[in-house]
C-alpha cells in the first residue's frame, strides 16, 4: 500500500480528502483504530464540502449527524450514500471512544470509505459518472496469519481429541484381543 493508494482519484479535489484517506490506509497495519478515526474525518470533510457547494449553512460546532440531516433534507441523499456516511461516523466514534478496533473492522471501513469517495468523485469530479475506479486493493492484514494459525490449531485440537479417543478404544480392546490370540490352555481331563 506504500506505493499507490485506493484513493488516488481524490487528488483532484481538496488536498485534505486525499491526505485523510491516505493516512487511513497508511495507519491500517500499525493502528486500525486510527484508520477508522481518519475515515470518519474523511466523511466529515466530504459532508462539509457538499454543504458548502449547496449553500447549506453549518458552523464549526455542527455535529456530523446534524450536518448529514441538513444535507439529506436539502438534497435528498441516496439512502445507500446516507448509510455510508453514518456508518463511517458511527465506527469512527466507536474507535475514538473505545480506543480499539480490529483490522477486519478497519478493512471494512476502508472499503466503505472508498465506495463513498467514488460516489463523491463521480458526483463532483471532472469525469463525473464516466470515472472508472478500478478494483479495491486491500492492504495486508497483519492479523490474518494469526487467524489462520488459530483455525489450524482448532482443527488440530479436534484431530487430537479424535486420536486420543481412538487410542483409548484400542487400549480397552487390547486385553480382550489378547485372550482371543492366546487362549489359555484348557485343562485336559484324563478319563
Amino acid at each position: 500500500m506504500a506505493d499507490k493508494s485506493n484513493f488516488e482519484f481524490l487528488k483532484e479535489h481538496d488536498p485534505v480528502f486525499f491526505q485523510l484517506a491516505f493516512a487511513a490506509e497508511q495507519s491500517f497495519s500499525a493502528d486500525p483504530n486510527t484508520t477508522l478515526i481518519k475515515l470518519r474525518q474523511l466523511g466529515e470533510a466530504f459532508a462539509q464540502d457538499m454543504a458548502a457547494r449547496c449553500g447549506i449553512e453549518f458552523e464549526e460546532k455542527t455535529s456530523q449527524a446534524d450536518l448529514l440531516f441538513k444535507l439529506n433534507r436539502e438534497i435528498r441523499l441516496d439512502p445507500n450514500i446516507r448509510d455510508l456516511f453514518h456508518t463511517l461516523r458511527i465506527e469512527g466514534n466507536r474507535a475514538t471512544h473505545q480506543f480499539r478496533a480490529q483490522h477486519k473492522e478497519a478493512l471494512d471501513g476502508l472499503r466503505l470509505a472508498r465506495t463513498l469517495a467514488i460516489w463523491f468523485h463521480q458526483s463532483f469530479g471532472r469525469l463525473g459518472a464516466a470515472f472508472k475506479p478500478g478494483l479495491f486493493v486491500a492492504p495486508t492484514d497483519p492479523s490474518q496469519p494469526l487467524r489462520e494459525l488459530t483455525t489450524q490449531i482448532e482443527q488440530l485440537k479436534v484431530r487430537l481429541l479424535d486420536a486420543n479417543e481412538h487410542v483409548e478404544n484400542n487400549q480397552q480392546l487390547t486385553p480382550q484381543t489378547r485372550q482371543f490370540q492366546n487362549p489359555s490352555p484348557m485343562p485336559y481331563r484324563i478319563t
